[in-house]
This record gives structure tokens, C-alpha cells and sequence, in this order.
């Protein structure tokens, strides 16, 4: 414990002032009297030991706290203790029953005075507590028990406190530093050392802590600037040990003692090097996006799910006429209130999509105040569970003009408007399959890479297990001989053939190279699977066959056919016929095979999980429901001649799921329908898989479906496509 020493010299005024401080600090510690200064809001500020005592609540828990919150029934002298702060009664004297923890109260005489700042004004209250004397020897000795008691409770409190902070700081992500009044550094953590890769004694000599800044004329007046009270925060580049600068974003707070006075700094260091690096990513993306959008002949106006701008490309400024006063205001609110004033006729536009729902899509025509009309689409946009919208817009009045001339005329116009309606689906249609078709060329371009990179090792395994194989049985037979010839070896030999169980041995390693053989063969099989699987259509239609291809794309498909948690096992049931090769784009009617597998074990799963549960039976897990249905998908193949139109193809995968519902069988293959949640369905997988079957190969794609019974898919296209 510090002792005052008045043998010491005060020194020049700065030296004093800090030995007044010191010695203000072990008067209040060590004050034989209980003693709190209050400022004028009533809440503690200083308090002496004793006073700690008296209450039975550490210093800690008393600063900063309400007189009234450690002493209820100081309440009643309420408007006593105001008048002394209000200047309007000089002294205060009163006697007040203090209880003890768990015991009867003790009575104590309080003296209570204002002190008073630099500048006249009362700063608050200073109370002097006596107690007033009991005859009991018996409470005297209870109370000094309590006393000490109550001290150790105190020490433990403020220890585990320093504790918890110091477990905090070492386990911090940021670097901390903490200096001193003259910014020499007395604590640094562990985060600190790994990134300036600097030890506290290091920085203590010859002032290093400096030479961390690239300017050391920023670090001295961040220093000044934070002592004398205020905060700084920024980002600047910092040097480690070994000379590197690095991005740092840094906050300095001054630290301050019960007086409120500065008496060190604490730095806070956080590395910003990956963060600023995935912002200089991030601006590449979205200058490549801005491109785009600028690129594109729409108007794309992007929302978030309040409603603020993200994206207004300058198509769309300009579709609106804008004035550039409103878009240099930046403000969303006024260029919205704008768009929607324009608007004369819409469905959703002038709300922006409020009547819509999360995962619905919307097409309006849109009419303005000026008579032009605008072709209007809108998607949802999904992000960080919000959902946002995405508005296309397009001008179409002179389009409309045209239709409505053609409309008019005579019949070769009104085929013409057919024609134009026809092809703005196709046009849509084609975006769509142009959309799947680069993900699937992707996909193939990632399997095929994938299934490469494997064939290759396994290939070198596989060829050289004949070999091991030969070896080992050498080996083995010479061993056998040895043993034959020698039946009684040295002792040594004796106990190594013994450890090593040399019959088991020579047994379980022609298995265990068998067992590698039939793994690497399983490998090369699946490589094979994959390597059709992801074949391309660069070179056109081709002879394929078929039974592969399904077969490839079950392989795919195996971990989805295995039981889960959910659901039992999928069985296949494969009725192949003899099938001779067929003329078709290989890749694309096993895209088509993907979409009609994956839909049939979308439904089964979903069946599933709503009619059974798993059980364990003789403490082994069985799938249990009540129809006793087993999850199962058949798939089908034959020959279907025809005299006039040539032999044809007939593929059929059928489900024993619940059927598809009347009402929707209609709209089965129309694009972007989906009875699939949003994020999981897209609506594009079967109005593709019917553009393949009809448009690539001439051929017919149906189903016939029966609810609580199942779903059959048919694929009828030509053995020979014509040329």
C-alpha cells in the first residue's frame, strides 16, 4: 500500500497538484470517519471506508448511484438535503436508523453540508455519519463480525471484477493497448502482440509505442486531443516490428479516475486489411453491375423491403423524364412521390408492390399522364431473409400503336399481332431456357473437371493393384517357405511373428487389397456415370444410349434416394426393354431425366413426411405409417412402332406420391409456375424439360396423374430424328 511521505519535496505546480490529488485519495481512504460526498443529482462520488462499513455495500456498487437507492429512508429528509444543495440552509443535522444486514437498525447522527465548485455554484453535499452508541457488548462485537465480513466480501467482489475485465481484454478479437498520462504504454493483450508483433517491455523503451504510427505528429495529437477529455476515432495505416504497415481502424478513449480527471488513454486497434480488400471486390462487382444495367434497354428499378432505392439505372431516369434536380437530390422519397404522380393507370406500380405478395411475380401495363404506356414487370427479391422488389419497366406505346393498326386491318394483320404476341413468349421462353442452359453447361463444364481430376489417381491405383496384388503373394509364399524350412526361428523372430499374427496377417491382406480393387472399380464406375452425365451437345445429335444416361443420372441422384431423417429410402424400380441406340441431344434429354427424377423425389419426401414417422423396433429404427405405402419410383422403357411415322421411343417415370391436384395439372408447364416454396422451386425445370422433349427432338412430353395414387411422366420422341 502507498504511504504518503512528507520528507519528499512537492516540486514545481504540476507536481503539487498531482500530490494533492494523492493525498485528497488517502484522506478519503483512510478517514476514521464515514464520510460520502454527493453531487447535486444525490449520487455518490467519493465515500471513505467506514461509510462502506456502515452500509454493508462495496464502494463499487455505492459510486455513481442514488443516495436514496442504498438508503430508502433517507427518503424523510428529502427536503432537507435539497435546501442544502438549493444554497438555502448552510448545515444539516439529523438522526437517521441505518439497518444492518439481517439485524435490528443502528441509529446514527448525520452532519450534512454543501461544497461548492470553482465558480461559486453548489456541486452537491457532504455528509459525516456517527454512530450513536449502544450499551450492548454483544451488538458491538456482531457489528464487527459483520465488518469484516462485509471487507472480505468487498475484496473478493473487486478482484473477481479485475479478473472478468482481464479475461475480457486478453480474449478480445481488436488489439488494446492502455498508456498512461505521458502515452507509455502499461498494458497490452495478446491480440496486440500478434498484430504489431511488439512485447509491452519492448514498447516501454526508448519510446517505441510511437514509432507504431507512419506519422508520429498524428500520434501525439491524438494523445493531446484524448487527455484532454475528448475521443478520436479513425482509420489509418499503423507499422509493425517489421516495418509493414497495415490498415487499422482505431478508437482511443481517455481513461478516467472517480474525479472525472484523465489520467491514461486506451487504444483500440482492428485489423481492416481483408475488410478493405472485399470492399475493392465488392466495387468491381457492382461497377460490373452498373455496366450492365446501364447496357440494358429497360428501366430497372430495384427496391428493399422498405422501400428505399438500391438500383435506378439511367434507362429508367430517362423513361421517366426525371428532372435532374430531383435525381442530384438523392432523395428516394421525392424521386418515388415523382414516378407515382406520373402514373394515371397501374395495378401495383403507383404502391410499388404493396398489394403483392413475398413470393409473387407481377406483369401490369402501365399508362402515364403524358398518354404513354409502359410494359411493366416485377419479381421479388430475396436478401438476408427481407424480401425487396425488382421492377422492369419498357416503353411500349408505339408497340401498342402498332397493334392496335393491325388490329384494325384486315385478317393478315391480326395474324401479324398473333405473331408478335407469339413471339414476345418465345422471347421470354428462350430467356429462360437460356438461363438454365448456361447452368447446366456450368454444371456439366464442373463435372466433367471434377471427374477428371478423380480418373486419373484412380486410375494409377487401380493399375498398379495387380502388381501389389502379385507382390504381396510373393511375399507371403516366401514367408511360408521360410517357416516350412525353419519351424523353430530364432527367439526374436519367435515373438515378432507372434505380435504380428502373422496367419492373420497373410489372410486379411489378400482381402484388404481385394477390398481396394472393388473401391477403386466403384470409383471408375462413377467417374463414368459423371463423364456421361455431364457430356455436352457440342457435336450435335448423336447415337446414345439411352439406359446409360438414366443410369448416369441416378448415380447423381443416389444420395437424394437414400433414407434420412424424414423419410425412408426411395426404391427404383428400372424395367428396361431392348432398346437400340437413339438419335438425341445426350445433355439435354439428361437434363430433362434430372428435372423428372428430381420433381418424382421432391413429392415423395413431402409425402412422406406427412403420413410416417420413424419407430424402433427391437431397437432397431423402422419406418412406420399407417397405409403401410412404400416410397418407390418405376422407370420404363420400349419400342412403340408406327408404319407411317417410324419407330419411337417411349420413356415413362412414375411416382406413387399424392398425385397432383386438378386444378393445377393445366399449368403444369407454363413457365415460372412452381407449387414449391420460395427459394426452393423456380418454375423452370418442367416448361424446359417440355421445350426439349417438343422443340429439340420433335417428340410429345405428358403425364396422367391420379391424387393419393401417384404421378407418370411419358417422354415419346423418334428413334431417328429426321434430317
Amino acid at each position: 500500500m502507498a504511504r504518503a511521505n512528507p520528507k519528499h519535496p512537492w516540486g514545481p505546480l504540476t507536481t503539487r497538484a498531482n500530490h494533492a490529488e494523492k493525498y485528497l485519495r488517502w484522506f478519503v481512504e483512510f478517514c476514521p470517519t464515514s464520510i460520502a460526498m454527493f453531487d447535486c443529482n444525490l449520487h455518490y462520488v467519493l465515500v471513505s471506508q467506514p461509510w462502506v462499513k456502515m452500509l454493508g455495500i462495496p464502494r463499487l456498487k455505492l459510486i455513481g448511484t442514488n443516495l436514496y437507492e442504498a438508503l430508502p429512508n433517507a427518503i424523510n429528509h428529502r427536503l432537507a438535503l435539497e435546501r442544502c444543495l438549493m444554497g438555502g440552509q448552510m448545515t444539516y443535522s439529523t438522526v437517521i436508523e441505518i439497518p444492518a444486514r439481517g439485524e435490528t437498525s443502528s441509529t446514527f447522527q448525520w452532519q450534512v453540508q454543501p461544497w461548492y465548485t470553482d465558480d461559486g455554484s453548489t456541486g452537491g453535499i457532504i455528509v459525516a455519519s456517527y454512530e450513536i452508541a449502544s450499551d450492548s457488548t454483544h451488538i458491538q462485537l456482531e457489528k464487527i463480525k459483520r465488518q469484516l465480513a462485509d471487507e472480505i466480501s468487498e475484496r473478493k467482489h473487486i478482484e473477481d471484477a479485475f479478473t472478468q475485465i482481464g479475461t475480457a481484454l486478453e480474449s478480445a478479437y481488436d488489439a488494446i493497448c492502455i498508456t498512461d498520462a505521458q502515452g507509455e504504454p502499461i498494458y497490452i493483450n495478446l491480440a496486440f502482440v500478434d498484430l504489431f508483433a511488439y512485447r509491452l517491455f519492448e514498447l516501454q523503451q526508448s519510446s517505441k509505442f510511437h514509432t507504431l504510427f507512419t506519422n508520429p505528429s498524428i500520434a501525439q495529437a491524438i494523445h493531446q486531443s484524448v487527455m484532454h477529455g475528448g475521443t478520436w476515432s479513425g482509420e489509418i495505416e499503423m507499422r509493425d516490428r517489421d516495418q509493414q504497415n497495415t490498415p487499422i481502424s482505431l478508437r482511443v478513449n481517455p481513461v478516467k479516475n472517480p474525479l472525472g480527471e484523465v489520467i491514461g488513454t486506451t487504444y483500440i486497434c482492428t485489423n481492416i486489411r481483408d475488410r478493405i480488400s472485399a470492399e475493392a471486390e465488392i466495387n468491381k462487382s457492382f461497377i460490373a453491375l452498373s455496366a450492365t444495367l446501364e447496357a440494358t434497354a429497360d428501366g430497372i428499378l430495384v427496391l428493399d423491403a422498405i422501400g428505399n432505392i438500391i438500383i435506378c439505372n439511367q434507362k429508367f431516369v430517362d423513361l421517366w423524364r426525371i428532372p435532374d434536380r430531383i435525381v442530384r437530390s438523392h432523395d428516394d422519397s421525392h424521386i418515388l412521390k415523382y414516378v407515382a404522380k406520373r402514373i394515371k393507370s397501374a395495378e401495383y406500380l403507383h404502391q410499388f408492390g404493396k398489394g403483392l405478395s413475398k413470393d409473387q411475380n407481377s406483369f401490369e401495363i402501365v399508362e402515364l399522364d403524358d398518354g404513354r404506356t409502359l410494359e411493366c414487370y416485377s419479381q421479388p427479391q430475396n436478401t438476408l431473409d427481407k424480401t425487396g422488389r425488382v421492377w422492369s419497366l419498357r416503353d411500349i406505346t408505339e408497340r401498342l400503336a402498332s397493334e392496335a393498326q393491325v388490329r384494325s386491318s384486315e385478317e393478315k394483320y391480326r395474324l401479324q399481332a398473333e405473331k408478335l404476341t407469339k413471339a414476345l413468349q418465345e422471347l421470354k421462353s428462350a430467356q429462360s431456357q437460356l438461363i438454365q442452359a448456361e447452368k447446366m453447361s456450368g454444371l456439366g463444364q464442373l463435372v466433367a473437371g471434377i471427374a477428371h481430376e478423380i480418373n486419373n489417381p484412380v486410375n494409377f491405383i487401380y493399375g498398379n493393384l495387380s502388381y501389389a496384388d502379385t507382390y504381396t503373394k510373393e511375399l507371403l509364399s516366401l514367408v511360408e517357405t521360410y517357416r516350412t524350412h525353419y519351424p523353430e526361428p530364432v527367439a526374436e523372430v519367435q515373438t515378432q511373428l507372434e505380435e504380428i499374427d502373422i496367419d492373420f496377417l497373410s489372410n486379411d491382406f489378400v482381402k484388404l487389397i481385394g477390398s481396394i480393387r472393388i473401391g477403386a472399380e466403384r470409383i471408375q464406375k462413377i467417374v463414368q456415370s459423371l463423364n456421361k452425365f455431364s457430356r455436352s451437345d457440342e457435336e450435335g445429335c448423336k447415337s446414345v444410349d439411352i439406359h446409360e444416361n438414366m443410369d448416369s443420372t441416378l448415380l447423381i441422384l443416389q444420395s437424394r434416394l437414400k433414407h434420412t431423417h424424414s423419410r425412408p429410402e426411395i426404391l427404383v424400380e428400372k424395367q428396361y426393354g431392348d432398346i437400340p441406340l437413339v438419335e438425341c441431344y445426350a445433355g439435354k434429354l439428361n437434363q430433362v431425366f434430372m428435372n423428372l427424377l428430381t420433381n418424382a423425389i421432391d413429392a415423395l419426401e413431402e409425402d412422406a413426411q406427412a403420413n410416417g414417422v420413424w419407430q424402433v423396433v427391437n431397437d432397431i429404427p423402422q419406418w412406420f405409417r399407417e397405409d403401410g405405402k412404400v416410397s418407390q419410383i418405376s422407370i420404363k422403357t420400349q419400342i412403340q412402332s408406327d408404319v407411317f411415322n417410324g419407330d419411337r421411343l417411349l420413356i415413362s417415370i412414375a411416382d406413387n406420391a399424392k398425385g397432383i391436384p386438378d386444378e393445377l395439372r393445366n399449368r403444369l408447364f407454363d413457365l415460372f409456375f412452381t407449387t414449391k416454396p420460395v427459394g426452393k422451386g423456380t418454375g423452370l425445370g418442367l416448361s424446359i424439360a417440355y421445350q426439349i422433349v417438343t422443340e429439340n427432338h420433335g417428340g410429345k412430353l405428358t403425364f396422367k396423374s391420379e391424387v393419393d395414387k401417384g404421378t407418370e411422366f411419358t417422354i415419346d420422341i423418334p428413334i431417328k430424328q429426321p434430317h
